[in-house]
């Protein structure tokens, strides 16, 4: 079965949005799906509609977050143009993402609920982590003489922990996102970093 089986996008969001909020406040043990109906404002036969289990339910929020990032996955190294503006480019496709509340909220939800439920976070972490975007990107740029690294692998968590420590990590806790100016001198100052690491 297809994690939305109806063709409603806007209902499907309603209910994503009410799921969240519940699992957020109870925990997914505890998380009722008659209360996710109740909050999302439809019925149960609706939303057994859409979704054919809690399990079910709380796997579409992993996708739908792991769709907002697929942007990323759009960002490829372009031999022989400047690195540090590749660099920002790749930096603020993460960065637009991070400044959206909707994103924040699903993803304190889900890191809420894997530290409860370790089986829960392996296949999330797996969908949720771009850091093979930030490494290919670092790899092939030295390859192409433009960076000198020796462990792209170190290196791309590097970059994407740098963006992190300042971008996410906090507004996990307060639930509130960067400004632009905020993102902006956030992914500037990591880009230099990175450069002053590792540029030629």
């Amino acid at each position: 079965m297809n994690e939305c089986s109806a063709p409603n996008a806007a209902k499907h969001a309603q209910i994503i949005e009410a799921a969240v909020a519940e699992f957020q406040e109870k925990g997914f043990a505890a998380a009722s799906m008659d209360r996710v109906s109740a909050r999302a404002e439809v019925s149960k036969r609706t939303l057994y509609k859409y979704f054919e289990s809690k399990e079910n339910l709380f796997r579409s929020i992993v996708v739908e977050l792991s769709n907002r990032f697929a942007g990323v996955l759009d960002i490829r190294y372009e031999k022989g143009r400047d690195i540090r503006e590749q660099l920002i480019e790749l930096a603020w496709a993460e960065g637009r993402i991070l400044m959206l509340p909707e994103v924040m909220a699903m993803s304190r939800m889900v890191i809420s609920e894997t530290l409860r439920n370790p089986d829960l976070a392996a296949a999330a972490q797996g969908k949720l982590d771009k850091t093979a975007i930030f490494v290919s990107m670092l790899k092939d740029a030295a390859e192409d003489g433009q960076l000198r690294i020796d462990d792209p692998q170190s290196a791309g968590q590097e970059f994407i922990g740098l963006i992190k420590a300042k971008a996410f990590w906090p507004m996990v806790f307060t639930g509130s996102v960067l400004s632009e100016a905020e993102m902006t001198a956030t992914i500037d100052s990591s880009v230099e970093m990175i450069l002053s690491r590792y540029g030629i």
